[in-house]
């Protein structure tokens, strides 16, 4: 067994105690969320994704979408099913405020300057060519988000890369413009624009 998978039994079982829901969700995300995300949402594990910064909308649809399980990636189904079938609407609410309101902070983990020299050029142009558009477009020149698209600066590239592979089914039905989109990539421009927008902060 797995150190992850042996933390998220950990986690299961205080989630399923009595006094799991007698805290504020600022308490819920202090206390459990940090585990996998860290206290201030800046994970230092690639398996789990960076909250620190991350639009409230984006995290409470992501949240609901775990609850209601139409998310159903592999990561998603080993770790966020059973904690999110725990949370109701206003703790789902709390917890992605919290996250909305933590400092970003820049990803120490080292990444390919070569790849992300290539990233950028993919993020900020696209590919014409492809058919690929430019990211900033939805996520924002420095991959801060936007109204059309989630934060993705610092994200770890791991991550990245592995959800951009997602895309590519329908394990995340909300994703409809992303399952479009990434069938105009191939796997150096997966990894090189993972790499860049890791970079970014």
């Amino acid at each position: 067994m797995t150190l992850a998978r042996l933390a998220l039994i950990v986690l299961l079982a205080a989630l399923s105690s009595p006094g799991f829901a007698a805290g504020t969700p600022e308490d819920t995300a202090r206390q459990w969320c940090a585990n996998c995300h860290n206290a201030d949402g800046n994970s230092v594990s690639p398996l789990f994704p960076r909250l620190a910064g991350q639009q409230a909308g984006y995290l409470t649809q992501q949240l609901q979408a775990l609850k209601n399980r139409s998310r159903s990636d592999q990561s998603a189904h080993d770790y966020m099913w059973g904690i999110a079938a725990t949370l109701d609407d206003a703790a789902i609410a709390g917890i992605a405020d919290y996250f909305s309101r933590q400092k970003p902070l820049p990803n120490p983990a080292p990444v390919d300057s070569q790849l992300a020299a290539r990233g950028n050029v993919l993020f900020h142009e696209g590919n014409e060519a492809k058919g690929t558009p430019a990211c900033l477009a939805c996520h924002g020149p420095s991959g801060e988000g936007s109204e059309n698209g989630p934060r993705l600066a610092g994200q770890h590239a791991p991550y990245l890369a592995k959800q951009l592979h997602v895309f590519e089914t329908t394990q995340r039905p909300s994703a409809v413009a992303m399952q479009a989109i990434v069938k105009t990539l191939d796997e150096k421009d997966i990894q090189s624009l993972a790499a860049y927008i890791q970079s970014l902060h």
